[in-house]
């Protein structure tokens, strides 16, 4: 299996979802790291990849030991809808004068696959403009990827600020000790019930001894 690692970015789109929106992420990202096998594709003129895990899809870069993912967020949604997915079917037009003006006939099969092809390749040019931002954005900061032990516990269902505190081998008891901070109010930080202002969250990740862009 490979590792994976997020990088602070990933991390924060994996913490917006629901979870078990973030589940079915994590469990097929897993998947792939194990098997190699998914729905992926080479992003063009690239070196990073995208893979499709339902309606999400992970955009990372890999190398033979170690997947990076830089990406975690919501499919482009189809506004057309389609009777069938009319994607197997051979595109053979047929073109007939009318009114002086030449038409083009396609069954509906075909104009299905058109538009399916269209709509793929609308994704993917969405896919590598998010790729290239977020290298830009991994290339001019520091701390940019995540330690393997935090990323390791976000694909067991942690959200990013637990995983930190039971990384830097801080209790909740005593992170609420040393910001001042009610053990309660951390507690629902931790679970998603409650966001942290940028004040509270550079304050945790002081008292965690970590790069405060990590939380904020």
């Amino acid at each position: 299996m490979k590792t994976i690692v997020f990088t602070k970015q990933a991390a924060k789109d994996l913490d917006a979802l629901s979870g078990d929106d973030r589940d079915f992420v994590t469990t097929g990202l897993t998947e792939y790291a194990v098997s190699g096998r998914g729905d992926v594709r080479a992003l063009a003129g690239r070196e990073g990849y995208r893979l499709r895990i339902g309606a999400y899809r992970v955009i990372f870069d890999e190398d033979a030991t170690t997947i990076l993912a830089i990406y975690v967020g919501r499919r482009q949604t189809a506004t057309y809808k389609r009777n069938g997915e009319g994607v197997m079917v051979d595109i053979a037009p047929k073109f007939i004068e009318a009114d002086g003006a030449e038409l083009v006939l396609l069954t509906r099969a075909e104009f299905d696959k058109l538009i399916a092809l269209a709509e793929e390749a609308e994704e993917d040019a969405a896919d590598v403009a998010i790729y290239d931002a977020r290298k830009a954005e991994i290339a001019a900061e520091e701390h940019s990827h995540l330690p393997k032990e935090v990323s390791a516990m976000l694909l067991r269902g942690d959200r990013l600020i637990k995983a930190l505190r039971k990384w830097r081998g801080v209790t909740q008891t005593d992170l609420a000790f040393k910001t001042g901070l009610a053990q309660g109010y951390l507690s629902d930080l931790e679970s998603g019930r409650r966001t942290g202002t940028d004040e509270t969250l550079r304050l945790i990740a002081e008292k965690l001894a970590i790069d405060p862009s990590w939380l904020v």
